[in-house]
This record gives structure tokens, sequence and C-alpha cells, in this order.
């Protein structure tokens, strides 16, 4: 076999588009598992206060003061869902730690 004959390495090109819907989401978490049909399901989400049921002030005769809340509770607000079957979760997984790695994340 000569130095011409040798298999040549080839190129893949991907070409990425954004559809007309796209929207960028925020996240603080997630929280899923498997489908009965053995898929993984994970539904992203942003944790925030609730807007409280009721704020109690004290009125001086120069300054207000706040003195208690009653009623707020934590929302995690779902914000997408996603199914991925567990290869390509598995995947995703692993090329967010790495980006995560890269990032400075430490395990800390």
């Amino acid at each position: 076999m000569s130095i011409d004959d040798a298999p040549k390495p080839y190129q893949v090109i991907n070409i990425f588009e954004k559809i007309y819907n796209y929207r960028l989401l925020p996240a603080t978490g997630a929280i899923g598992g498997a489908t009965p049909t053995g898929e993984i399901i994970v539904d992203f989400f942003v944790e925030r206060h609730s807007i409280p049921d009721k704020i109690i002030y004290e009125i001086g005769p120069s300054e207000k003061k706040e003195i208690k809340r009653e009623g707020q509770r934590v929302i995690r607000e779902i914000q997408v869902g996603i199914i991925l079957r567990p290869e390509h979760a598995h995947l995703i997984g692993t090329w967010l730690i790495e980006k995560a790695i890269k990032a400075g994340f430490t395990g800390e």
C-alpha cells in the first residue's frame, strides 16, 4: 500500500440555525427521571420567592420599617421540559460537566 492509497481523514460540517421561536431560558435547577417507555425527562426550572400574602410595616414619624412577611413561599417555576433517549442524556450530561469544568467549576 502506497501513501496515496492510505485512508484519508474526512470532514463533517455542521450548520446551526435557530428556528423562528428560539428562546434562551434561565435555569437554576432541574427535576426529572425515567418515563414509562425508558426515555429520560428533565424539567428545567427557576427558583424564586412568591409574592407574599401580606407585609406588615411599622410606621414611625420619620421612617417606615418592614416587620414581617406572611405567606411567602419558594416557587420552582418550570421553564421547559426535554425528553431524551438515555444515550443522549448521558452524552449531554458528560458535555455539560466538561463545559462546567472548563468554565472554572471545581466541585467545591
